[in-house]
Parts: C-alpha cells; structure tokens; sequence
C-alpha cells in the first residue's frame, strides 16, 4: 500500500536526518478563531536545549510584535519523535497549524502540507531571492517548494588548539584539502608502543556519516543521485574513491579508530582526539564543553576541485487547514520566524548559520565572528553550500551509506563492494516508493 510504504520512508528520513499519495485530505486542527476574529495557532517544533529556547523566545517575541494572532509553542521531542508524532496526528486528523521538523519536505507527498509557493503567488512583499539558494532547494521535493529554511547547519572541522601546538602544528591553521588533514591526522596520533591502540587519535567523525561521505562524494565530483532522481550514483569512481580514502584512513594510516563515530564527542572533549567532523550546530557545545581552546576549521576540500558543502537542518512547513485565516496566519508567523532579524538572532544563540545570501557581511554577523571566531568557518561555508536532493529513498540512501563506510571500516568489504550493495538496495527503495 502507497501510503505505507510512503510512512516507512519518511520516518527512516527523518531518523536519519537527526544529525532529514499518502493520507488523504485531511486537514490541520490546531488553531482556532475566537468571536472577535484573534487566531490561535499550535506550532509544533523540534529543538531542545539552546536551540529550543531561542525558538521560545522567538515565538514570544512575535507574539508581542501585533495583537492579532497568538501562537502556543510546544516542544515534541527530537526530529525522529516529533515526525513521528506529526505522522500520528495525520492520520488522526489532528495536526497543529504549523511545524518545525527535519525532512519536512518529504511530508509533501502526504496531501496535509500547503506548498510554500501557494502563499508566494497571494504574497509579492516576500522576496525569496534573498535568501541562498541552496536553502530553498532543501525545502523542495518533487520540484515543489513544500517548506521553508529556518534552522540549517554545515559539517565543520573542529579540532583541539592544544594537540595541535603539542604535535608542532600551528593551531591557527586548521587543514583546508584532504591531503593536510592526513597529515595532521598522523601527526596528532600517538600510539608509543606500538599497540594497535593509540591513546590519542587524529581525526573521526560524528555517528551521522554519510553527511560527510556525501561531502566528499560532492566535492570529487560524484553524485548522490541521477538527475530524474530515480537511480543513486554513489557507485561511481569519484565516490569509491572517496570511500576508499575513509577506509584507508582507518585500515592503513590508523589515524581513526574504526567504527567508534557514537564515541567520537566524548573522546574530543577528552582531549583524547586532535580533530573531529561535524555539524556546525553544535558549536557552543563543543566551546563551552571543552577544557581546552576548540578551533573550527571548513569542511576540508578535495584537492583543488570546488567546494560542496551539503546543508542539513530543520524546516518550518505549513499544514491546510479548513479556515483560511488560521493558515494565512501561520504564514505570517513563518515570515517572522524567517525574517532577517529572526535569522540574526537564531545564529547568535545557536550554531546554526543565517539563512541569506549576503549574511556575511551584516555587522551583526561580523560581530559575532569577532566575538566567537570559532563561528567564522561555518559562515564563511554559505557560498559553498548545496542540497542533496531530497528523493523519494532519501532516509534509505541515508542508511546505506553510513552501512557501507561501517562495512569498509571493519573491512567486511571493498568501497566498491559496499557501495554496489547500497545502490542495489536504494534504487529498489526508490522503485517501492515512486510506485503506484
């Protein structure tokens, strides 16, 4: 059945993507319209911590702008529990006003979402070009804007400014191309006597690793997926390659600990890691966690070839509703939570990046720069951001590759191997749920 194969989709999407004909015509509702015409709006989101009270504080800061609409905020736990929650309330017909989620776009297919370029059409005083491009193709599916950007991040380098200077490295220069992050990475490994088992490694990454395969698949030229999106092109020999790289790094330098990414963090804060890979929304946890000086370097780029940094993140999306008012009224909130101010703050309480094109130069973004430089990284990455499309298999193509980068780590297969397996899985994924 469509609409079952289409649920299994979007949760292994979404379960992924922390850290991306269906249900009918049901629609949304949260939200309400009292006698004297004030809205209420139920908006749902997916953020704790940090990042949860910076979007508390932005709903009630548009609540306090005008005296027509009131939004209630409520927390529904990370993105795999909160699309869970929003695929029980599609079926149950009882879906809030608006949302917050990772792979939001995927929802299109459910028939309960108002394309984004509804609202554009009735609402010229939006300018959407102003914001960077590759953060309006992540809210895009099936060629249909469903979403829009609010929270989105980049794979950054960090790295320990101490084991930098204790292995003669100039703490001040973080490795820029593959090639200088070997050999950093063997420079900050310690293994003394020769064990097998150093006490100090030079590079892992965070658990989510096919963001970064991906990263690298992009940055050598690869593919994620073919044009039509329907066939995945991680076979090719710009992504073997790439994976045989991250396998070389484990099984022949042993700068990496093999199949160790969930301890990766702690081992970082530990000191007993000199560099790690991952997503620029953690920033302040690293700064503020760590006992030692934390620098921030880019994704390192594959030789000379361009950089492709492929974003990740949440959206905000929209549900129908039967009354006009109380969608229109979400899209004014939306407007809000997106707005250039909105972007500004976002980035100053989180590690999250501003949504515009030219954030870069704003004085607000200069000054946070000065005032963290270890934010200066992720942001000056906005001009080399992309999106992975988001494709029917999405969440599957997700899993397959953090599969093959396992099975190649604990050599149970050639990069070739691994990532023939995963295509073979993914495009009959693809054929599953594109189906009639």
């Amino acid at each position: 059945m469509k609409s079952a194969r289409w649920l299994v989709g979007i949760l292994i999407a979404v379960t992924l993507l922390s850290a991306c004909g269906g249900g009918g015509q049901a629609s949304a509702s949260g939200g309400s319209v009292n006698s004297k015409g004030h809205i209420n709006l139920e908006f749902w989101y997916a953020l704790g911590g940090d990042a949860g009270k910076a979007v508390e504080q932005l709903v009630k800061d548009f609540n306090a702008s005008q005296s027509n609409i009131t939004v209630v905020a409520t927390y529904q736990g990370d993105y795999t529990t909160a699309m869970a929650k929003l695929y029980t309330a599609i079926t149950g017909n009882s879906l809030p006003s608006l949302a917050q989620a990772g792979g939001a776009p995927l929802l299109g297919s459910s028939d309960v979402v108002i394309p984004i370029t509804d609202f554009l059409a009735a609402d010229t005083s939006f300018d959407l070009s102003a914001i960077q491009p590759a953060f309006i193709d992540y809210n895009k599916a099936g060629g249909t804007m469903w979403s829009l950007p609010f929270n989105n991040s980049v794979p950054v380098l960090y790295y320990n400014k101490d084991l930098f200077r204790a292995a003669g490295l100039d703490p001040e220069t973080p490795p820029e191309t593959l090639d200088e992050l070997l050999a950093d990475a063997q420079k900050l490994t310690i293994d003394a006597n020769h064990t097998g088992t150093p006490s100090q490694w030079g590079l892992n990454t965070k658990e989510d690793t096919h963001w970064y395969l991906s990263t690298l698949i992009l940055e050598n030229g690869g593919q994620i997926v073919n044009d039509t999106e329907t066939e995945v092109l991680y076979n090719q020999p710009q992504a073997v390659e790439m994976l045989q790289l991250w396998g070389d790094w484990v099984n022949k330098y042993k700068v990496m600990s093999p199949n160790q990414h969930a301890e990766s963090q702690s081992d970082f804060l530990a000191g007993k890691l000199g560099m790690l890979i991952g997503s620029s929304s953690q920033v302040s946890t690293f700064t503020s966690s760590a006992s030692f000086e934390v620098g921030v370097g880019m994704f390192p780029a594959v030789g000379t070839n361009p950089r492709k940094i492929p974003i990740g993140g949440g959206s905000l999306i929209i549900f129908k509703n039967a009354d006009t008012r109380i969608s229109n009224a979400a899209w004014e909130f939306s407007k809000f939570m997106i707005s250039q101010d909105s972007s500004i703050y976002l980035t100053q309480q989180t590690g999250y990046l501003p949504i515009y094109a030219d954030a870069f130069n704003w004085p607000e973004i200069q000054a946070l720069i000065g005032q963290t430089p270890q934010r200066k990284a992720s942001i000056e990455s906005l001009p080399y951001a992309v999106s992975i499309p988001v494709f029917a298999a999405l969440g599957n193509s997700d899993l397959a590759l953090r599969t093959a980068v396992q099975k190649v780590e604990l050599g149970a297969a050639t990069p070739q191997k691994a990532l023939d397996d995963a295509k073979t899985s993914v495009d009959a994924s693809i054929v599953q749920f594109t189906s009639p």
